[in-house]
């Protein structure tokens, strides 16, 4: 498998991020993508502080691993 320095410094397995979608990547599609091996993202768009906390603690009852989060302002 392809290992680059940016996999180390993201701590992830594979080298693919996945995309930001609003109000699709959420965190049941960010947990799978994470917990695959690439970098899982959870698209905030314009949603509240309380919408991304949330879905960012269902994330982590699925996964220990790396993610990340988009926004829009």
């Amino acid at each position: 498998m392809l290992k680059t320095p940016l996999c180390e410094l993201l701590g992830i397995e594979k080298p693919v991020f996945q995309g930001g979608m609003a109000w699709i990547a959420d965190a049941s599609l960010a947990s799978a993508v994470s917990e695959a091996g690439g970098l899982g993202i959870i698209a905030a768009m314009n949603a509240d502080a309380n919408w991304l906390r949330d879905q960012i603690h269902e994330l982590r009852t699925k996964t220990d691993k790396p993610l990340a989060s988009t926004s829009c302002s």
